[in-house]
C-alpha cells in the first residue's frame, strides 16, 4: 500500500519562527517570486513550511529544489526517521535554507517527498 499525507499547505517565506513551549509557527514574508539584481545569484536564507495529515508512522521527508525549465534537480534537503504520532491531526515540517543558489532567471519549483514519493510541490519565480 503506497503511503501518501495530504498536502494542506506548502509556503514559502523569508523566515518561520517556532515558539518556545507551544511550538506554534509564524511565518515571515511570504513570498511566490524572488526578484534579484544580477545572475548568477545567491538568496542568503528562505523558509519552507509544509503541513500535512493523514499518515502514521516513521518517515523520511524530502525537501527537493528543482529547475523546471533545465529539467533538473538542484539540491536536496533531508529529515529522516520523523515520526508523526496520529494520522488525523496536521502535522508541519520546516527547512530552513541557506545561501540558495540560481544560475538563471525563470521558473522553479519545491518538491516535498515522503520516502521516496512526491506529495506536493511549490513553484516561484527568480526574477531580474
Amino acid at each position: 500500500m503506497e503511503i501518501k499525507p495530504i498536502l494542506k499547505a506548502m509556503l514559502l517565506c523569508d523566515q518561520t519562527l517556532v515558539e518556545e513551549g507551544t511550538h506554534k509557527r509564524t511565518l515571515i514574508g511570504l513570498f511566490d517570486r524572488i526578484k534579484v539584481s544580477q545572475m548568477p545569484t545567491v538568496h542568503p536564507s528562505m523558509s519552507v513550511y509544509v503541513q500535512f495529515r493523514e499518515i502514521e508512522g516513521v518517515f523520511d521527508f524530502t525537501l527537493e529544489l528543482f529547475d523546471i525549465e533545465q529539467n533538473k534537480s538542484l539540491n536536496r534537503a533531508v529529515i529522516k526517521q520523523y515520526k508523526v504520532q496520529d494520522r488525523s491531526r496536521d502535522c508541519e515540517l520546516v527547512f530552513n535554507l541557506m545561501s540558495v543558489r540560481f544560475e538563471h532567471e525563470g521558473e522553479y519549483e519545491f518538491r516535498i517527498y515522503v520516502n521516496e514519493g512526491i506529495f506536493g510541490q511549490k513553484s516561484f519565480k527568480v526574477l531580474k
